[in-house]
């Protein structure tokens, strides 16, 4: 492991720090980035680590933190408390000067945000001033599972930032849209109707559906081993995720098999068998929907793109 350094973010943005091995020792990565004169800050970050990384982390210039990972994930410590951050979870955080450790190891996929309190408040209005209020309340950083509004927005962020042609309208206008989906997200969870013990156990049962993605659990299985009953389970999950338990399942399946076929990790075929299709027509049906073109299609493309 890489000896533990210091990096403060101030005047930095995180794609920028990982262009530099001096400051920060990421491996192969794109990346991207945005910045309104209002003080709003957009990233998109796709990294390597080659070996696991460990990083001591502070932002001087106490800005909020707010990222949606995409892929994979990163261990985190601060003020003694530890968070396991994986994909397709949220990161809300305000740490003013605070240090925290992370610890990095094979690929790191997020997309993030940094502002200002004033600035979120001053954007936010009334919900803004809530969701800040909602977060020093807890204290140190927030983790949840991000809701289906979410993660299309930072997705598609995510790919404006990645695109050296969009404009820079578009870049603030999708910049806006993922702040306006975490601030609902985030400073509605203490509305949603669900107990934190009943918010834990749907994370539990989210982690059991998607931990095999070639055959899911029947709704029975889940619901006996997270111990809620089948309704408690099913509204919870379209209250918790935006998704019901199918369509969420279905959802993870074909962002997987994007990841493996785009990157080139995996053939299509390959991909199509590894979240559980025998039948490639079926498999392409079911990825044209969520992802609006054929597998072959977006490979295509992608290749094009890196041409």
């Amino acid at each position: 492991m890489h000896a533990s350094q210091t990096v403060d973010l101030a005047g930095h943005l995180p794609s920028d720090l990982t262009t530099r091995a001096d400051l920060w020792p990421a491996g192969p990565q794109r990346s991207g980035a945005f910045v309104t004169h209002y003080g709003l800050a957009a990233f998109s970050s796709h990294s390597e680590y080659l070996s696991p990384t460990e990083l001591i982390v502070c932002d001087s210039e106490h800005r909020l933190h707010l990222s949606v990972w995409l892929r994979d994930g990163v261990n985190v410590d601060s003020d003694g408390r530890k968070f396991r951050i994986k994909g397709r979870d949220t990161v809300a955080g305000y740490l003013p000067g605070m240090p925290w450790k992370t610890n990095f190891d094979g690929y790191a996929h997020h997309v993030g945000l940094l502002l200002r309190p004033e600035v979120l408040c001053t954007l936010g209005g009334a919900q803004g001033e809530m969701f800040y209020e909602h977060l020093c309340r807890k204290g140190s950083l927030h983790v949840s599972p991000g809701h289906v509004d979410v993660l299309r927005a930072a997705n598609e962020l995510d790919a404006v930032l990645l695109c050296t042609d969009s404009s820079p309208l578009l870049r603030e206008a999708k910049s806006l849209e993922l702040l306006a989906r975490l601030i609902a997200a985030g400073a509605g969870d203490d509305q949603l109707g669900l107990t934190r013990l009943e918010r834990s156990r749907l994370r539990d049962a989210r982690e059991m559906l998607l931990a095999d993605l070639a055959q899911a659990p029947t709704t029975d299985q889940l619901a006996r081993a997270c111990g809620l009953n089948t309704f408690k389970l099913k509204q919870g999950f379209k209250r918790l995720f935006g998704l019901s338990i199918y369509a969420l399942y279905q959802q993870e399946r074909m962002q997987v098999a994007c990841d493996l076929i785009v990157s080139g990790k995996m053939t299509v075929t390959e991909a199509g068998d590894h979240v559980g299709y025998s039948n490639m027509s079926h498999f392409s049906i079911a990825f044209k929907k969520v992802h609006g073109a054929l597998p072959s299609e977006l490979r295509r493309r992608t290749l094009q793109y890196l041409a």
